[in-house]
């Protein structure tokens, strides 16, 4: 069956969402027992937000020259050492933040390319009619060159629907499939065992009725839904610049997960355009290496409503100073350098075996997202 079980996790009541900036704020941390994972549920609310305001020019030390940081590295904390008081303040900070992470971990994307537009390659009715689908080729970038498609499904009836936009790992549903039966999931047994095991099928057409029985709760409840290949994105392998919209933006040191959540920003242009969609009311949804895409995408891009990401393990929401060999956990960022290096600059791996110079860590992803809400499971 077509697996879409991680969005259940945010399906609340509609009217449960975010503050916008200008709302009425506080600080809140919320502690937990455990004093490294305390960072994970921290939210920053802050009073009448500013607009954003650019961060001064930042210089960026060598990793082997920045100071050794015990503790976490506050988020409070501007970088010639002034303490965030004031919304204006907190905005330079966000900015400054953005910067470091950009140029030690992440990589820096292009700008919004400003002419995402859709066409529609298929429309049908499912769930005998309690729902529709549509199948949208997007279009952006140098000439509408470049683009990817999307797979659309929203309850019958004219919204705007709170919109839960899902990167996912199997193809898009209605890109090239047929109206024959879904081919079943493969089953292995393992020699150790006589339980078998499933294995899904990531590469083979996904038949949109069959997709939206795996969505039918979140339908069900009033959310729309829009869900898309990551790999339409760049291909997750080292050669990724090869492909999807790289070849055109050739002076951009991004790694692929930057890439991942730039288009996911994509997707949220022409959702925003979208009468279906609440686009007060988004969501970032996606699990493990997609749930590091979305904690990256609600992080820097503000009009996603509410980030959810899902077992992000390594390099995800974890504390990177207290996860991995040797400090706890079971995948650290020595581990996603050595494995999957292409995501990152390559400057990430030179923190390996001294974690502690990290400029910054996971928590600053979880901090960028106020004053709106964050799940993380």
């Amino acid at each position: 069956m077509f697996l879409s079980e991680f969005c259940q996790i945010i399906c609340v009541s509609p009217g449960i969402f975010p503050l916008r900036p200008g709302s009425i704020s506080s600080m809140i941390s919320i502690r937990m027992k455990t004093p490294h994972l305390r960072v994970l549920f921290t939210a920053i609310i802050v009073i009448a937000l500013a607009p954003t305001v650019k961060a001064k020019s930042l210089e960026f030390p060598e990793v082997k020259d920045l100071p050794v940081q015990t503790n976490l590295p506050d988020v409070m904390t501007m970088v010639d050492g002034t303490k965030v008081k004031t919304p204006e303040q907190w905005q330079r900070r966000r900015e400054e933040m953005k910067e470091i992470l950009e140029h030690y971990e992440l990589g820096h994307a292009p700008p919004p390319p400003g002419n995402v537009r859709g066409k529609d390659l298929k429309s049908r009715a499912v769930l005998d009619g309690a729902a529709n689908f549509r199948l949208v080729h997007l279009e952006f970038g140098p000439k509408q060159s470049l683009g990817f498609d999307i797979a659309i499904f929203t309850p019958a009836g004219s919204g705007p629907f709170p919109t839960i936009i899902n990167p996912s790992f199997f193809m898009t549903p209605g890109a090239g499939s047929t109206n024959a039966a879904p081919a079943r999931a493969e089953i292995s047994t393992n020699a150790a065992s006589t339980v078998a095991r499933v294995r899904f099928n990531f590469n083979g057409p996904v038949d949109p009725e069959r997709a939206a029985h795996g969505f039918s709760n979140q339908l069900a409840r009033g959310y729309a839904i829009v869900t898309y290949r990551y790999t339409q994105c760049g291909e997750d392998n080292p050669n990724f610049r090869t492909n999807s919209f790289y070849p055109a933006y050739p002076d951009y040191d991004w790694g692929v997960l930057m890439g991942w959540a730039w288009g996911l920003s994509r997707v949220v242009d022409y959702v925003e355009t979208q009468p279906f969609a609440d686009k007060n009311k988004l969501i970032a949804l996606g699990h493990s290496r997609l749930g590091k895409l979305t904690m990256v995408a609600t992080a820097f891009d503000d009009r996603i409503s509410l980030g959810a990401p899902a077992g992000s393990s390594g390099a995800g929401t974890g504390a990177y100073r207290f996860c991995g060999p040797g400090r706890g956990g079971k995948e650290g960022v020595e581990d996603m350098t050595r494995k999957f290096g292409y995501y990152f600059v390559p400057r990430l791996a030179e923190f390996t075996g001294q974690m502690q110079k990290l400029p910054f860590d996971a928590h600053w992803f979880v901090a960028l997202t106020a004053p709106r809400p964050w799940i993380s499971i």
